[in-house]
């Protein structure tokens, strides 16, 4: 049988199946890659932020809040990113070109991912045996800026997928413009605008090609390549980028060189925080946050504008600089700041000191640190950078030893070896002045009165060898708080002596005891009832028990001299203390904190519980503490004829897009444009606050302050000519001395005080002596030459001029009798003291009293301001006196402040 087979033309044979099969499965595997690959493409999708609106991220980008003065003064810049956008036209082309030469040179030609740009950067990498060039474009760099910051590959496909979706929404150059505005620079800087700021305080279209080339470097790695952390490095990786941009083509061999060889000149931003109305705009910041919240007050792009002058906030910084010093130096020397024991050490400050301050010669009023070199009896040598000055026995006689538990002012040393030792690192300055403007230093009298230095306008030649004045870290504290109320604007918050080592406002945070400033408070109630200028109180002295400690307390009188009998005017004018408390104690407790809530004040006014059911003495005499601005803002209805005025520190709040979120400007700001004042015109038309109390009230309280000025004690004030009104006030042991005063534009409050209540400001020292003096300085120096009104300056309709009071309401008790108190008791002193009085009716009782008071018929005693006595001393009769406006009360508890930050420096330079 003969075997037949049959030819299938259509069949290859086994390679051509073969290679059918492989193919088959290839485009299997093909398949399910890609069914795979797009499983994951969507998986990641939805993973992926959405594509930013460029149309409105200018307006959604986190921002950055600016501070503004009322005079338009930058004062702060506030943000977690610091940003700044700006139109891709107001960036150089020079910076692009950098950019691009570095970063993506084709950037223009790519469709988001650069394999060929990839290739060359990892040969690059490889030959230079590290990282040299990136692999991303510009286009990755801005996906990479939404994504997550991890090194994975899953956020590498993400990114390449986000940068697919830039490119194919928006054109290179909405990208590019992306880019420059979004991209991180170091230190806090995003975009270039940003970056041009914080590395060389200038706008992106005033850097000059170097520093372009060095802000396009920080690309690749902000913090490696940082001016502020590495210079060398940033110089090098600055030189990498020109010559980038040579091989370009987009700078010639000649320019890049040139470029290459210049000098880094890096100038960080101004700390305009710190340096201009510190105090001020920090309480700015926490109110705003308190409104808005942290993350909107830092994020949302806010521009504030404020109520501050900067130069009124800057005079009352230095007055609080000058008074704190002055008093500071009284209470003594407290030591060098360090002492350098071995050669090592010495060498190694005189080097820094040198790099400081080098060898040029002393500069008028600014501090200096200095090492003692020698020291004897009459002078030392101190080492101020690179040369040596005297410092003479009589420019630091005030150095004796500081003590806590002795508050004795005025002690001086015999010998410049009592204080100084060779090695000491202390705080100096040039002995002289150039000139002593009016009114800017005082001294004291034999009778402890402040007055003023004469003024010497002409500049004197200076010396030919320049001596130094010891000088140190102030201890105490003190504040000036400034508004107009006329319109509630705040023109300045010193809340301290340096907020460098102190943030704690003490205009704002600190409560403190008013002593006598808070004595108009309820007389302003008893005008209000009708007792009148001319009803008669007892000034006698008479023992209280303090309900709270049980001890026995004498209120006394500043000036040591008592009556039978004074009047209301009187009493308050020359702070008298016996006929205060008599007030206080027929007005009542109850009604006086009703009152004073009536004026603006919020903290509470009764120190424990048995002062609600007792008579707490001590409350009349300011044993209750209160804040500074809330004194300062109750003193302002006696201004404004009772209509009260609540301090304004922000003026208006405006958004990124230019409108007004919060507008509390006066319709007369003269800084309005028109629009603005038409609008705050048509807001508060017809639109007035009713007065608190009475205007009539008011107004009679007005003439008694301003009669404080005039006749009581106010020297240094009637010195300027300054029209003023106001009261002082003297705490318990001397810890706080206020004058809160104003003029018929100003409201001002002075307050100098111990923070930690270490110790007492001084056994003889007062408000007079502290506080009014250095309000007066800050008053003439802010007031100038402007014409003022007298006080007060607008009199109530109905009311005469002559008005002084009265007539007393029927539902209120007549004053005590004469020699007897409230509750119809004789007045009586305890008996140790009246057996002492007794013997010494013509002399003084033992701590300089002049128990005049005890005897009705002894004609009445002029006033004469002396030094106060002792606080704390012993009396030598068994009952401790105490000085006119201070109390036996329960020593105060340190105040508790935030945890200041490390100081940035020592005293202010």
């Amino acid at each position: 049988m003969q075997r037949v087979e049959i030819a299938n033309p259509s069949d290859g044979g086994m390679f051509f199946w073969l290679l059918r099969l492989y193919a088959f499965a290839g485009c299997a595997i093909a398949a399910a890659v890609g069914f795979v690959a797009f499983g994951v493409y969507l998986h990641f999708c939805k993973e992926l932020p959405a594509i930013p609106d460029l149309t409105t991220y200018a307006s959604t980008a986190p921002g950055m809040t600016t501070v503004w003065a009322q005079d338009g003064t930058l004062l702060a810049e506030l943000s977690t990113e610091r940003r700044e956008i700006v139109p891709l036209d107001h960036v150089p082309q020079s910076l692009i070109d950098a950019f691009l030469s570095t970063e993506d040179r084709r950037f223009f030609s790519h469709g988001g991912f650069d394999v060929r740009g990839t290739l060359r950067a990892f040969a690059a990498n490889l030959r230079a045996g590290g990282v040299k060039q990136g692999g991303s474009t510009i286009t990755q760099q801005v996906a990479k800026a939404f994504l997550s910051s991890e090194r994975s590959w899953s956020r590498k496909v993400k990114e390449l997928i986000f940068a697919r979706r830039l490119e194919a929404r928006y054109t290179k150059r909405e990208i590019l413009s992306l880019y420059i505005n979004h991209i991180f620079l170091g230190n806090g800087a995003y975009g270039v605008q940003a970056a041009a700021r914080k590395y060389f305080d200038k706008d992106v279209a005033e850097l000059d090609v170097g520093q372009q080339a060095l802000i396009a470097g920080l690309a690749q790695a902000p913090s490696r390549y940082s001016p502020f952390v590495d210079e060398d490095a940033a110089l090098k990786r600055r030189g990498d980028v020109l010559d980038n941009m040579v091989a370009n083509a987009v700078l010639t061999r000649a320019e890049g060189d040139r470029w290459k060889a210049a000098p880094l000149h890096v100038q960080g931003r101004r700390d305009y925080f710190h340096e201009i109305t510190p105090y001020f705009t920090e309480q700015v910041r926490r109110d705003l946050i308190k409104r808005l919240g942290q993350k909107q007050f830092y994020e949302g792009g806010w521009r504030v504008e404020t109520t501050v002058l900067p130069w009124v906030d800057q005079l009352a910084q230095d007055n609080v600089d000058h008074a704190v010093r002055k008093l500071d130096k009284r209470q003594g020397w407290r030591g060098p700041e360090v002492r350098l024991a071995d050669a090592e050490a010495v060498a190694t400050f005189k080097k820094r000191a040198f790099e400081l301050y080098g060898k040029g010669p002393l500069v008028e009023d600014k501090l200096y640190v200095g090492l003692v070199e020698k020291v004897n009896q009459t002078a030392a040598v101190v080492r101020v950078g690179g040369r040596s000055y005297p410092l003479p026995l009589e420019n630091m006689l005030w150095a004796a030893p500081y003590s806590a538990a002795d508050a004795t002012n005025d002690k001086q040393i015999t010998a410049a070896s009592e204080a100084l030792k060779r090695g000491d690192v202390v705080w100096v300055k040039w002995a002289w002045h150039s000139r002593i403007p009016r009114f800017s230093d005082f001294t004291y009298n034999e009778e402890g009165e402040a007055s003023w230095v004469a003024e010497q306008l002409e500049p004197k030649r200076a010396p030919k060898t320049q001596e130094l004045l010891l000088e140190q870290t102030p201890r105490v504290q003190g504040a000036i708080f400034a508004f107009d109320h006329r319109d509630g604007y705040v023109t300045a918050v010193a809340g301290g002596d340096d907020f460098d080592r102190s943030e704690f406002n003490r205009v704002t945070q600190a409560c403190r005891q008013p002593g006598s400033a808070y004595k108009p408070i309820y007389y302003s109630l008893a005008l209000d009832r009708g007792y009148a200028f001319d009803t008669l109180w007892n000034d006698k002295l008479k023992a209280e028990i303090d309900p709270t400690t049980g001890e026995l307390w004498i209120p006394q009188n500043v000036d040591g001299s008592y009556n039978a009998q004074v009047t209301l005017e009187r009493a308050l004018v020359w702070s008298k203390n016996p006929p205060s408390v008599e007030i206080f104690h027929i007005l009542g407790s109850k009604d006086v904190e009703k009152w004073a809530r009536r004026l603006g004040l919020t903290t509470p006014l009764v120190t424990n519980a048995k002062c609600e059911k007792e008579f707490c003495s001590s409350l009349a005499l300011g044993a209750s503490c209160v804040h500074v601005d809330e004194m300062t803002k109750a003193f302002a209805v006696f201004a404004k004829n009772g209509r009260p005025i609540d301090p304004i520190f922000v003026r208006r709040v405006i958004d990124r897009r230019g409108q007004v979120v919060e507008d509390h400007s006066s319709w007369d700001d003269p800084w309005l444009e028109g629009d603005a004042r038409l609008d705050r015109v048509a807001a508060v038309m017809g639109v007035e606050r009713p007065p608190v109390i009475e205007p009539r009230t008011a107004y009679l309280t007005s003439k008694l302050l301003r009669e404080i000025v005039t006749t009581g004690h106010s020297a240094p004030i009637r010195a300027t000519k300054v029209l003023a009104a106001g009261k002082t006030g003297t705490s318990s042991r001397t810890s706080d001395v206020w004058f809160i005063g104003y003029t018929s534009r100003w409201m001002a409050t002075a307050w100098l005080g111990d923070d930690k209540y270490e110790r007492q400001l001084g056994y003889k020292d007062a408000s007079f002596m502290l506080s009014v003096p250095m309000w007066a300085r800050f008053m003439y120096s802010a007031v100038g030459e402007q014409p003022l009104e007298e006080i007060p300056w607008e009199r109530p309709a109905k009311v005469k001029a002559s008005d002084a009071g009265g007539p007393l309401k029927k539902e209120f008790a007549p004053p005590p009798l004469p020699g007897f108190d409230v509750s119809g008791k004789p007045i009586l002193p305890p008996e140790k003291l009246r057996e002492q009085l007794q013997k010494q009716q013509t002399g003084l009782a033992p701590g300089g009293m002049t128990p005049v008071g005890m005897t009705p018929q002894r004609p009445f005693v002029p006033q004469k301001t002396v030094r106060v006595q002792s606080a704390v001393k012993p009396s030598g009769i068994g009952v401790a006196p105490l000085p006119a406006t201070k109390l036996q009360s329960p020593k105060p508890q340190p105040q508790k402040p935030p945890k200041p930050q490390p100081p940035r420096s020592a005293p202010k330079r």
